[in-house]
């Protein structure tokens, strides 16, 4: 009986573990396509629709939710890895193929190999990162923390591309969903953090450090 027992649960976690897989490869597909053909947009009028594929905002977001829907550290690790995989491979291999019938995806019939494996090894760390991150499940200072970091992220290229928006009327669509994002996810980050202040203060010092090392340097 309790062997019965073991093996349905044995095939309950697989089942629930392929669902999260093939999830995970299918969101990262679907973000890689909708990404490459945001470049389809002009770059340079105010609302430049384009930047969500450049900047660190949906990506951000997109990994938080990841982690946070996941089941286990090593489900997180293993869901955000295929996530990026999968969309970076829906990213150049797209290009690849536009380019061969869209002037502004020309690339000569050449892959762009280096790019992604450059940013297969980020997706590497991103993975490393997230099974860290999903400690935010055990309730306590160190959640709290742990929540702030991708809200502080988040925060940071606000900040960074609210002062570019404000300066050179670019990027109007990057900023409105940077900030719906911090928002939302701040808010509901804040409800589950048990240490309120904490959270806060890690929010404040985090995004000031992410301004300006990463994003005050190209203002």
């Amino acid at each position: 009986m309790k062997v019965a027992v073991t093996t349905e649960k044995a095939q309950v976690r697989l089942k629930s573990y392929l669902l999260f897989v093939g999830l995970g490869l299918g969101l990262g597909l679907t973000a890689g396509i909708i990404t490459r053909l945001s470049d389809l947009f002009p770059y340079d009028d105010v609302w430049s629709f384009s930047s969500i594929a450049t900047l660190f905002g949906f990506w951000m977001l997109m990994v938080t939710l990841v982690i946070y829907f996941s089941t286990s550290n090593i489900n997180a690790a293993t869901n955000v890895f295929l996530y990026l995989l999968s969309m970076n491979f829906a990213f150049y291999f797209l290009k690849y193929v536009l380019g061969f019938f869209i002037p502004i995806f020309a690339n000569d019939g050449i892959f762009q190999w280096n790019l992604f494996m450059l940013y297969n090894i980020f997706a590497l760390v991103c993975s490393a990162t997230s099974y860290v991150l999903y400690y935010w499940n055990k309730e306590n200072k160190l959640s709290s923390f742990l929540y702030a970091l991708p809200v502080s992220g988040l925060a940071a290229e606000t900040i960074g591309v609210g002062i570019y928006l404000y300066y050179n009327h670019n990027y109007l669509f990057q900023f409105i969903f940077d900030l719906f994002s911090l928002i939302i996810l701040g808010y509901w980050f804040y409800q589950k953090a048990s240490n309120k202040l904490l959270y806060l203060v890690t929010i404040i010092v985090i995004s000031l450090i992410g301004y300006f090392l990463f994003y005050h340097p190209f203002l």
